[in-house]
């Protein structure tokens, strides 16, 4: 990808979500090992990336940005500033860029954290270690078409992105930041479901989460509104829409309003 060639890449913090963007960009030849370097504070995670990945591996958060084209903050939210100090920020190159997945952090926030540079906001989920992705990006004027391409570029390798208004973060956090959680208490629900009707619980669990892998993959291909799914598969009178009604009759729709509306509760609780 064009957009990344001679890249020098730098993560902050490389958890479980920046390893899986790291895996991502790697596996999918956009960048080699050479051009990328991660900061970590631990010795055993220091090793752990190092000897997997080849890639440069160091403590030292303001020397690993010294040199770098693009600056990746993967660390939790609540630990920001911790991470990203002043003296990381005098040590950063004039060009350098700044692609955020710390979810929370909103364009004025991040562009506090790292004043003078070009910011992409992003808000990807989980699924992103399998390369079943979705990510959002968001950024303002000061992003160039080429850092949006290329943090495209970065995300795709991955899964999915969508761009979208920095307004409509929130929403998304909801949804697809948060959805993974919410339907893995589905997954393990119905496969609970199976045990108590005889099912092995392995059994149970594969059928659960290859059900509801298959039927978001058909929502994805088909492009059909899911109602329209939903009727493909409930006959009249058939045992479906019997189950689709014991559902509805205990008010899954409105759970799942209400989760999302938990989320933006909570989301604007913790920016006060």
């Amino acid at each position: 990808m064009a957009a990344l060639n001679n890249t020098k890449i730098t993560f902050i913090g490389c958890g479980a979500m920046g390893e899986a963007i790291l895996k991502g960009i790697l596996n999918g030849g956009l960048v080699t090992k050479e051009q990328v370097t991660a900061a970590v504070p631990t010795a055993r995670r220091q090793a752990y990336l190092k000897d997997t990945y080849a890639i440069a591996v160091t403590g030292d958060n303001k020397e690993a940005v010294k040199d770098a084209d693009l600056v990746i903050l993967a660390v939790k939210p609540q630990m920001a500033r911790t991470a990203v100090t002043k003296e990381l920020v005098d040590a950063l190159p004039e060009g350098a860029r700044i692609l955020s997945i710390m979810g929370s952090y909103d364009l004025a926030m991040l562009h506090d954290l790292v004043p003078d540079h070009p910011v992409i906001r992003t808000m990807p989920n989980t699924p992103l270690a399998v390369g079943m992705g979705m990510t959002a990006l968001t950024g303002d004027d000061q992003v160039s078409e080429d850092f949006m391409e290329a943090a495209e570029a970065i995300f795709n390798s991955c899964g999915e992105t969508v761009r979208v208004d920095e307004k409509s973060m929130e929403a998304i956090t909801a949804i697809s930041g948060c959805g993974p959680g919410y339907l893995f208490v589905v997954i393990d629900a119905l496969a609970d479901a199976g045990v108590m009707a005889g099912l092995p619980r392995a059994m149970a669990i594969k059928l659960a989460a290859q059900t509801m892998a298959g039927s978001g993959m058909m929502a994805l291909k088909t492009g059909l509104h899911p109602a329209q799914l939903r009727d493909q598969v409930t006959s009249p009178g058939g045992t479906t829409i019997a189950g689709i009604k014991a559902l509805e009759n205990h008010g899954v729709r409105g759970a799942f309003y209400d989760a999302v509306q938990a989320v933006l509760d909570r989301s604007a609780a913790l920016k006060k």
